[in-house]
């Protein structure tokens, strides 16, 4: 499939409204797509040291009723050169391509962190001549003549999760590496609308308007939490609950900027908070380290119970709760198997851990069954416990283990 810059406009005007792009930009943009191949700026993409996860996010962007294949967009629309990903070159082939191409106009775009420890050597891109030609060399190499450099996902921008202490390799974002002027498009993944906005803009001719951080402003511009649809509907004690806050479960929205409570993911199907989890603050200079540890470990989700809601296929209703209690009806040490298995009874639903009863190690967890049961198995335990303690709630049970080996 040949998809031409006359698609790539028809797609960006059919979805100038999710993408956020003006019509002074689709103008400009319309004037530019219909020039000669030649005059557009080819794109050079790097991979440093990522896991691919904005090419996947990129390559995730379009649907049966526009362009279907990023890769085709991208060679036969804005003439992406080098790709270590997407393109077909390989070898010496693909070098001297990148090679011709740096001779003329381009974009450079960089998805990953630059390492800069050990000469920079922990990030090879390609062999030329015998040597190998690391990522710091390429992009300081590339990014003094680049029309314009973009520096795609959160590693590229800020150092993201390879930088995370203790930073081994030295990781550094482009702008740091090169001290130039960097579009960054921040995100673990980066939103593919949010790669396509930007490129749309510069094939225009107009620079967006940037914050201090270099992210463009009309992506980058409101806090998650501010447009967030949980907002003021009171605050989650637990997950599991629809539509209340999750900032006292960990969630970064009042940190993080971005426009993803209207964007969403996946052709707008859904996005982290829709699903039930926190935002982890992704699209920030201080993740991961500033924003970690994710999740809030206070919370007591060992008392909460989720509300029970009925079967429309079943004729009799779920079993109430039973409460008050937490008892053990067998512990003992199966020699024949090298293991202990302890059971009990407790409350409809409640999560049980046992314990040895006197290192205090945790031997399991598991929620009491609809028969108000509960059993945990550990094989091999060392040392073999001569007594256990059980834990519901606030409530805790000890028993001796039946069957322990004297010398044990």
């Amino acid at each position: 499939m040949r998809i031409h810059r006359r698609q790539f406009l028809k797609y960006c005007v059919g979805s100038a409204a999710a993408l956020g792009l003006p019509m002074t930009v689709l103008g400009k943009l319309e004037v530019a797509l219909a020039a000669n191949t030649s005059t557009l700026p080819k794109v050079i993409w790097l991979n440093a040291a990522n896991c691919t996860g904005c090419t996947i996010s990129l390559s995730n962007l379009f649907s049966d009723s526009g362009p279907t294949d990023i890769a085709d967009l991208l060679f036969n629309t804005i003439d992406l050169v080098f790709h270590p990903t997407l393109m077909s070159a390989a070898g010496d082939l693909a070098v001297q391509q990148l090679k011709t191409t740096a001779e003329g106009s381009y974009i450079l775009a960089v998805e990953g962190g630059i390492p800069t420890a050990f000469g920079g050597h922990t990030c090879m891109l390609w062999s030329e001549g015998g040597r190998d030609v690391t990522a710091m060399e390429a992009v300081q190499m590339l990014a003094p003549n680049a029309a314009a450099i973009l520096s795609i996902g959160t590693c590229a921008s800020h150092g993201g999760i390879p930088a995370a202490s203790p930073n081994p390799t030295g990781i550094v974002s482009v702008g740091e590496l090169t001290g130039l002027d960097t579009v960054n498009i921040p995100g673990c993944p980066t939103h593919p609308d949010w790669i396509v906005w930007t490129v749309a803009h510069l094939l225009a001719g107009e620079m967006p308007q940037l914050d201090s951080r270099r992210r463009p402003i009309e992506l980058y511009g409101t806090e998650i939490h501010k447009n967030c649809p949980r907002k003021g509907q009171g605050e989650a004690k637990t997950f599991g609950i629809e539509d209340k806050c999750l900032k006292e479960l960990g969630c970064k929205g009042p940190k993080t900027k971005s426009d993803c409570p209207s964007r969403k993911w996946n052709n707008g199907s859904n996005w982290c908070i829709g699903a039930g989890a926190i935002c982890i603050g992704c699209t920030e200079r201080d993740f991961p380290d500033k924003f970690s540890p994710f999740y809030k470990l206070q919370y007591e989700y060992k008392d909460f119970q989720k509300p029970v809601t009925e079967d429309p296929n079943s004729s009799s209703p779920e079993p109430e709760p039973t409460t008050g209690y937490l008892e053990f009806t067998r512990v003992e040490w199966q020699e024949d198997r090298s293991r202990i298995e302890v059971k009990g009874k407790g409350d409809i639903g409640q999560i049980v851990s046992v314990y040895d009863g006197d290192s205090n190690t945790q031997l399991g967890a598991v929620t009491v069954d609809r028969g108000g049961k509960w059993r945990v198995r550990q094989n091999n335990p060392s040392p073999i416990p001569h007594r256990v303690k059980a834990t519901s709630g606030n409530q805790t049970v000890y028993s001796a283990v039946a069957n322990v080996p004297v010398m044990a």
